[in-house]
């Protein structure tokens, strides 16, 4: 324990830069203050009546930590301090000229979630997704290289508004044995939902999601990331280019988590009970399957 606190101890001082005070936001901050150490001091920005810039140059923080997109928006002008962002789900914009800027992404690792339908859905290898390129190109550019690894399919099908989604869907039904939901804001409105789900339940099409909350709503698999684990991953990071003075990539991904709707599968025909026997790794939740 004294060890830890004497690494602890020797941490330089980082700033936290909080867009709002939300429960899943103080779950990063949290993860954070248990990976990097206690030398860290937070500012929310909701009904925060101070300046940044000035504490920023009065408090001269080794690092900076960011939660959310209006916090990473504040700094973006720094260029001389070492920016750790989390729960930004499209980083692109603000990393595209800021070298000094890096984070944690949102989803979890594409690889791990391509492995994990390859797991429970070993038969299949076309993989269908619908998305807005204005808001969703860059996942899309992440996955597609990890599905080749994989060596599964991407169909893909792009859209410019929301009222293409249905017919995108219907087109692409024929083309696909699984389609994987994108956190893409022209796809994702609860009227399109509300089809996509019950339309894939009807055709016997796995929909894998990023999002549990979508498990109640029709959909097979979701692969999802826990903030505490993106706060961790965020304080290991800042800790790594302070140590060890090393520029990572301009975003890295946590494993993530798994749950499984056995009604769905059930649906599909597949054997959960099997496949928790042959992993220890699986526990039952509620109704859920999780893997951690």
């Amino acid at each position: 324990a004294s060890g830890s606190s004497r690494q602890e101890s020797v941490m330089p001082f980082a700033l936290v830069i909080q867009s709002v005070d939300i429960r899943p936001y103080n779950r990063v901050y949290q993860g954070i203050r248990k990976a990097y150490g206690k030398n860290i001091e937070r500012v929310i920005l909701y009904g925060y009546k101070g300046n940044i810039r000035e504490i920023i140059q009065k408090k001269r923080p080794s690092i900076i930590f960011t939660i959310g997109e209006w916090a990473l928006s504040r700094v973006i002008y720094i260029h001389k301090i070492p920016i750790v962002y989390a729960m930004i789900l499209n980083p692109y914009p603000f990393i595209a000229e800021n070298k000094n800027i890096t984070g944690v992404s949102m989803l979890a690792s594409p690889d791990r979630t391509f492995k994990w339908i390859k797991k429970y859905l070993p038969t299949k290898r076309r993989i269908g997704i619908v998305y807005d390129p204005n808001c969703s190109r860059f996942i899309y550019r992440i996955f597609s290289p990890a599905a080749k690894k994989n060596h599964l399919f991407l169909i893909t099908k792009r859209i410019n508004s929301t009222k293409e989604v249905i017919s995108a869907i219907k087109e692409l039904s024929e083309k696909i044995d699984i389609f994987l939901m994108f956190p893409d804001t022209t796809i994702i409105t609860p009227e399109t939902i509300s089809f996509m789900n019950l339309f894939f339940l009807k055709k016997s099409i796995p929909v894998v999601t990023f999002s549990e909350k979508y498990l109640n709503m029709g959909a097979f698999m979701a692969v999802y990331t826990d903030p505490y684990e993106i706060g961790i991953k965020a304080g290991n990071l800042a800790k790594q280019i302070i140590q060890r003075r090393i520029k990572p990539p301009p975003i890295i991904f946590p494993k993530g988590k798994i749950k499984i709707n056995p009604y769905v599968a059930k649906n599909f025909g597949l054997d959960l009970k099997s496949a928790i026997n042959k992993n220890r790794t699986v526990r039952l939740i509620g109704c859920y399957e999780t893997l951690r």
